[in-house]
């Protein structure tokens, strides 16, 4: 009921619906772009790990004349790392090195990348992508 002389304050339902409509459209967009950039993110930390792995093997190479293992080459995973580092096929003339994770986003399987003797750096999944 409207009293003479007095205005009516405040918001519709209606009103407030299409507000909240039009927030939950903003975020049905915002959230697959933020796992994006949260998976672009992780992958970034293999890299730079495996890129440390590689100069560690170069280094240990240049003095032994062959590759090592992760522990021959001292080369320890940090307590905060998303991905698993580990040690591939060896040898006095190669090596590989493997970082994996799994569901990197949701609805995917395990995101791995490879380092290797001529410090080529190749992505066995699409992880970041399927996001």
């Amino acid at each position: 009921m409207k009293l003479k002389g007095m205005k009516q304050a405040g918001f519709s339902l209606v009103e407030l619906m299409v507000v909240v409509g039009i927030i939950g459209i903003l975020a049905a967009i915002a959230v697959p772009k933020l796992q994006q950039f949260t998976a672009k993110s992780k992958q970034s930390e293999a890299r730079v790990n495996l890129k440390s792995i590689d100069t560690m093997q170069q280094a240990y190479y240049a003095e032994n004349t062959t590759y090592g293992t992760h522990t021959q080459i001292g080369y320890s995973q940090p307590s905060s790392a998303k991905y698993t580092y580990s040690s591939l096929n060896n040898s006095a003339s190669t090596y590989t090195s493997q970082a994996s994770i799994t569901k990197l986003c949701p609805g995917d399987g395990a995101d791995i990348w490879t380092i290797n003797e001529a410090s080529a750096i190749s992505n066995g999944t699409n992880g970041a992508d399927g996001c």
